[in-house]
């Protein structure tokens, strides 16, 4: 009991994104997976990007590197 819970982790910024805006807290990628994160929201910097596809791509490069 208990075992079966995800971590969702708002309030996510890739290293590329400096805006806070209005979250409290905030951390990268690859902190919040190693904090245990199954599930990362990460909005602004993507849906204000202005090419979201690479936004994407660099998070998802980010995140690699934290598993290698």
């Amino acid at each position: 009991s208990g075992n079966n819970l995800l971590i969702v982790t708002p309030g996510i910024r890739p290293s590329s994104f400096k805006k806070k805006d209005d979250q409290k807290r905030i951390m990268g990628p690859r902190e919040a997976i190693s904090l245990g994160a199954d599930y990362l929201v990460i909005g602004r910097p993507i849906t204000k990007s202005l090419n979201p596809i690479k936004e994407i791509s660099d998070i998802n490069s980010e995140i690699e590197k934290s598993e290698n």
